[in-house]
């Protein structure tokens, strides 16, 4: 699929826009308590970690459940920066949604936040990129099925 990212994110962004929704970020000097708090009230899987308009990290469940309970730790003892995920996958606006999903899937994430150089654009997750395949191909098989409705032969 060669549609750019920039084409789900607007799409993305006008979905939010009608829910209230915004871009959840935290410090990495906040708790991992508090970061969990956030997570559950929003009912997102994760936070970008940013400082000084910097992304440093990604704080997600997978953290959560891998970095804190695993190990025994107290959240409300540990800072997301202790905890978070530092080695990000990022892509462009211009990566394809193709070469996206390829990214999720061979490197087993759910994240990516959109970057252009160190400038944070957004997130997407591979429900926000499946959301869309889904519907590209809805799209197609409505023009198909059009298409052979309108250009019946009759015999």
């Amino acid at each position: 699929m060669e549609t750019s990212l920039k084409v789900v994110m607007a799409e993305k962004e006008a979905l939010l826009a009608e829910k209230g929704g915004k871009l959840y970020t935290v410090t990495p000097d906040a708790t991992a308590a508090s970061a969990i708090a956030a997570m559950c009230d929003a009912g997102i899987g994760c936070v970008l970690v940013v400082q000084d308009d910097r992304l440093l990290g990604v704080f997600s469940e997978r953290d959560v459940m891998r970095r804190i309970a695993l190990r025994g730790l107290a959240a409300d003892q540990v800072t997301v920066g202790e905890v978070m995920t530092t080695q990000l996958v990022t892509v462009t606006p211009d990566t394809t949604v193709e070469q996206a999903l390829i990214q999720c899937t061979d490197r087993r994430i759910r994240h990516l936040p959109v970057t252009v150089g160190e400038q944070l654009l957004g997130l997407l997750s591979i429900g926000d990129l499946v959301r869309f395949v889904v519907k590209d191909k809805d799209r197609t098989i409505a023009d198909l099925t059009d298409y052979i409705h309108g250009h019946q032969i009759q015999i």
